[in-house]
């Protein structure tokens, strides 16, 4: 048992390379319209995560398909895939790489890496949480992992707003991305 599983009581993955199971995968946002928080989802993504044999120095590599965005209202989806928000048109890739990994505390990381909006890429950290390692029906080694950040829109020239008369603005500048992954071990 290594070092870090001793210190957070739970074994780690093995050492590999696991992609993401799209049926068990979310990216998930909200975002505020007003007073209310809005959720959506980007429905098609692909990504990895190399585990390696020293935990710190393991990797995550993502791509979301920003014309995937769904929040269940058409008239909104269209216009956050404007040029307004993502310009989809002429961006249609949201990129992140990770850079260096932390353990925190328990199943707890923090993990620092590069997002690329719009073709504006600024630094990141997610918080999260490694749930476990186990083996699905099919026989294959899955671990899963949780993990989420929040972003100002703006450090991607996301600046569209609305004044409201009443005061403030009718959409918020931070949104929190959540992302649930499952991954499962590539063959080697």
């Amino acid at each position: 048992m290594s070092l870090v599983e001793q210190q957070i009581g739970v074994a780690l993955p093995p050492a590999g390379t696991y992609s993401f199971d799209q049926a068990h995968t979310t990216v998930d946002f909200i975002g505020k319209h007003i007073f209310t928080k809005v959720r959506g989802r980007f429905t098609r993504f692909d990504g990895s995560i190399t585990i390696a044999e020293q935990p710190e120095d393991s990797r995550v590599e993502a791509v979301l398909e920003a014309t995937s965005l769904e929040t269940h209202t058409q008239q909104r989806d269209d216009h956050l895939r404007s040029p307004d928000f993502l310009d989809v048109e002429r961006f249609p890739e949201i990129r992140f790489v990770s850079t260096g990994l932390r353990h925190t505390d328990g199943t707890g990381f923090e993990l620092d890496g590069e997002l690329t909006i719009k073709d504006i890429t600024n630094p990141v950290t997610l918080r999260g949480e490694y749930l476990g390692t186990g083996t699905n029906p099919y026989g294959k080694v899955v671990a899963s992992f949780s993990a989420s950040t929040t972003l100002e829109r703006e450090d991607w020239d996301m600046t569209w707003n609305m004044a409201l008369e009443a005061g403030g603005f009718l959409v918020g500048k931070s949104v929190t991305i959540e992302v649930e992954v499952e991954a499962l071990r590539n063959e080697d």
